[in-house]
C-alpha cells in the first residue's frame, strides 16, 4: 500500500474519531439537561455506540426529473435549509425552558429517544427509569421534529422561487433507513426532492402596449404533495357590472411590480412578493377605485400595511402593475403627507421617502416631531416597519445595509417651513 493511501486512511480514522467525539460531547449535553452530567454516565459504552451509530444524518436534496434547477441553486437552497435547522429550536422536554435545535435533535436527541422506546436496549443499563420523561416524550418530538423541518423547506423553497422564470419550487421530504450500500449503516436519512410548478403566462394590452404577466398563487404543501392556490379578485368589488357574488377573476403580475416592490419594501425573496399579493385578495384588503379599471389594494406585511398595489383590470383579468410604498405621492397617505410637508414627488424622489430602506437608514424614527408628521398622515407603519428593518440588521436576518445614514428629519423640516406650493402632476403607470 503506498504511503499517500496510508496517511488517507489514516486522515479519514481522525477525523471518525472526532466526530464521535463532538457527538458525545452533545449527548452528554442533553444529558445533563434532564438532570445533571450522572446520566451520561449511566449509559455504558455499547449503548453509547448504539446511540451514536444510529445518529441522525444532514439531509440530501435531489432534482426532480425533468426540472431544470442549477447545481447553484440547489448548494444555496441546502447552506439555508441548513442553517434554518441549526438556528430554529424546540422544547427538550415537556414543561421545561431548555431547547434543542432542530439539526441537534435530529443528530443526538432522537437515536437517543430511540433506544429508549426499545425495551430491549434499556434492559442493559440500570437506572434507565432517570430517562422516563424524554422517553414518554418521544413520539410527539420526532412528530413536531418532522413538522418543524417541513415548514422550513416550504419557507426556503417558497422565498427562493424564481418568478422571472414564472415558476415556484415544490419539494417532497422522506425519512428513511439504510439508503447506504453499507449494511452497518442504520442511520436516519433525510431526503428532499425539489421540484418546478410552471405558472400561466399570459400576454395582454396595457396602454396599447403587450406586457408578459404571469400567474400569481401560493403553494399549499400537504401529505407531501404541493399545490397552487391561484389568487383571486372579487368582481363585485372591483364594481364590474352584472358580476355575480361570487364571481371571481385570477390575478396576475408584471415583473416590473415585483421589482418594485422587492426594492420599495426591502423585500430580499421574490417569494415573499408572490405571498404578500396572494394575501392582499385571501384577507380581502381593501380595494380603491383609481380610475376606469384601475385600483389600489392594500398590501400588508405581517399586520402592518406597507403600501398599496397598483393594478388594471384587462382581458378578463387583474394585474398587477406595480407597487407603492404607503408615502408614495399616489395613495391616499402620499398626497395627505404631501399637504402637510408640502413635499412633491420630485422632493419625495431626491429624499428617497418611497423607499423603506432608505427611511430605515435615516433618523426619522429618532425624531418626534418628524414622527408625528408621518402618524398624522396615516403613515405610522412607515415607523414600525423603519423599527423592524433595524431589528433585522441587529439580528441579522437583513444583512443588505447598504445605505448610509442620513438626516432626513431636518431635510423633512425645512420643507415644511420652506412652504412648497401644491403643484398637480401625473403619476405614471409603471412609477
Amino acid at each position: 500500500m503506498s504511503k499517500k493511501k496510508i496517511n488517507r486512511a489514516q486522515q479519514q480514522k481522525l477525523l471518525s474519531a472526532q466526530h464521535k467525539k463532538a457527538f458525545m460531547q452533545k449527548l452528554r449535553k442533553y444529558c445533563a439537561m434532564m438532570g445533571d452530567d450522572s446520566l451520561f454516565n449511566l449509559l455504558p459504552e455499547d449503548i453509547r455506540n448504539v446511540i451514536y451509530g444510529n445518529r441522525g444524518t444532514s439531509f440530501k436534496i435531489r432534482v426532480a426529473e425533468g426540472a431544470k434547477i442549477t447545481k447553484r441553486f440547489v448548494k444555496i437552497l441546502y447552506a439555508h435549509i441548513n442553517e434554518q435547522l441549526k438556528s430554529t429550536t424546540m422544547v427538550f422536554l415537556p414543561d421545561s425552558n431548555q431547547e434543542v435545535s432542530l439539526f441537534d435533535y435530529f443528530l443526538v436527541v432522537w437515536p437517543l429517544e430511540a433506544m429508549l422506546l426499545s425495551e430491549s436496549e434499556r434492559a442493559y443499563f440500570s437506572g434507565c427509569e432517570r430517562f422516563d420523561e424524554l422517553r414518554d416524550a418521544a413520539i410527539d418530538n420526532y412528530e413536531e421534529y418532522l413538522q418543524g423541518a417541513v415548514n422550513i423547506i416550504h419557507r426556503a423553497c417558497y422565498a427562493f422561487c424564481d418568478l422571472s422564470k414564472h415558476y415556484l419550487y415544490t419539494f417532497t421530504y422522506n425519512v428513511k433507513e439504510n439508503l447506504s450500500d453499507r449494511n452497518s449503516d442504520c442511520r436516519k436519512h433525510q431526503m428532499v426532492t425539489i421540484g418546478v410548478l410552471p405558472l400561466d403566462v399570459r400576454h395582454v394590452k396595457i396602454n396599447g402596449e403587450r406586457r408578459t404577466v404571469c400567474q400569481v398563487g401560493e403553494i399549499k404543501h400537504k401529505d407531501n404533495t404541493s399545490s397552487l392556490l391561484p389568487a383571486e379578485a372579487p368582481l363585485q368589488r372591483l364594481g364590474i357590472p352584472g358580476a355575480a357574488p361570487d364571481e371571481k377573476v385570477p390575478v396576475y403580475i408584471q415583473q416590473h411590480a415585483v421589482d418594485r416592490i422587492m426594492t420599495r419594501a426591502y423585500c430580499p425573496f421574490p417569494g415573499t412578493v408572490e405571498s404578500l399579493v396572494y394575501k392582499a385578495f385571501s384577507h380581502h384588503r381593501k380595494i380603491i377605485p383609481a380610475g376606469k379599471d384601475r385600483y389600489l389594494i392594500e398590501c400588508f406585511y405581517s399586520d402592518v400595511k406597507i403600501g398599496y398595489f397598483l393594478a388594471v383590470y384587462t382581458d378578463g383579468i387583474l394585474v398587477i402593475r406595480t407597487f407603492l410604498l404607503i408615502t408614495h405621492s399616489n395613495t391616499p397617505e402620499g398626497r395627505k403627507l404631501e399637504r402637510l410637508t408640502g413635499l412633491q414627488k420630485s422632493d419625495k424622489t431626491y429624499l428617497a421617502i418611497d423607499d423603506l430602506r432608505s427611511l430605515a437608514n435615516s433618523d426619522i424614527i429618532d425624531d418626534p416631531a418628524v414622527e408625528k408628521i408621518f402618524i398624522e398622515a396615516g403613515c405610522e407603519s412607515i415607523i414600525e416597519l423603519c423599527r423592524r428593518v433595524r431589528l433585522g440588521y441587529e439580528y441579522g436576518w437583513l444583512w443588505d445595509k447598504t445605505t448610509q445614514s442620513r438626516e432626513l428629519s431636518k431635510l423633512i423640516l425645512e420643507y415644511i417651513r420652506l412652504g412648497a406650493d401644491d403643484e398637480e402632476y401625473f403619476v405614471n403607470d409603471d412609477d
